[in-house]
């Protein structure tokens, strides 16, 4: 069974060395196929694979016989699976990898695992994963997740490419304007003029969710090293 997730990229090495990293699955929202990861399912296989001194395999489209890099870091954070990667420079599959990532043309990745422990809820026909032993993770084309970030590549000198920057502020819920005025001006940009007066929002939960939204991004951008 495979799961198809966006990648958030947060850095490729310098001199086109092809470090990468991001999240290879997310907690708690539910994917198109109907499965929510649950946090805590990668636990076990992660202690496994840490004793046992492996990891998952990086494959490109989950094809066993493309192996594009390996795996330098693979832990679970509040957020989801984050990882940290290598593509072996030299290889055809992993230098064509390395320039579609740079150049935003691949932003996924997709997890191929075994189930060890589930929970179908039939009323609402989710299903739970609580425990996934985890075998490869790929980069694949299709995302199939919207909740899951996309980030941004920044170049060899650690400078943030802003047309993949404004991609993130898209998928955060702004629209272009919002994303081009806080790329320009930070948060202060998407703030409405002050009122002379100290009126309460007429529509408190509108109001709370603008908050959440602003913070997401935040702490999304915190996370790309952008200040």
């Amino acid at each position: 069974m495979k799961k198809v997730l966006q990648l958030e990229i947060k850095s490729l090495g310098e001199l086109g060395h092809g470090v990468f990293s991001g999240y290879g699955s997310t907690f708690g929202n539910v994917d198109r196929t109907g499965d929510i990861v649950e946090r805590g399912a990668f636990e076990r296989s992660l202690e496994s694979h840490k004793k046992n001194g492996t990891m998952p395999a990086m494959l490109i489209h989950h094809d066993m016989t493309r192996p594009i890099g390996r795996w330098i870091d693979m832990r679970e954070d509040e957020y989801g699976l984050n990882v940290e990667g290598k593509l072996t420079t030299g290889v055809r599959d992993a230098d064509e990898a390395y320039a579609l990532l740079k150049d935003g043309a691949i932003n996924s990745m997709s997890i191929g695992y075994r189930v060890v422990r589930e929970d179908f809820d039939h009323r609402s026909g989710i299903n739970h994963l609580h425990e996934v032993e985890l075998h490869e993770l790929s980069l694949v084309t299709i995302p199939a997740n919207s909740a899951a970030i996309v980030g941004a590549v920044k170049d060899a000198e650690g400078n943030p490419n802003i047309r993949e920057l404004e991609a993130v502020l898209r998928e955060a819920g702004l629209s272009r304007r919002e994303a081009k005025a806080f790329l320009a001006e930070g948060f202060k940009a998407l703030r409405p003029a002050e009122p002379d007066m100290d009126v309460p929002p007429v529509d408190e939960v509108a109001a709370k969710l603008e908050l959440e939204r602003k913070a997401a991004i935040d702490e999304m951008l915190t996370k790309l090293g952008v200040s």
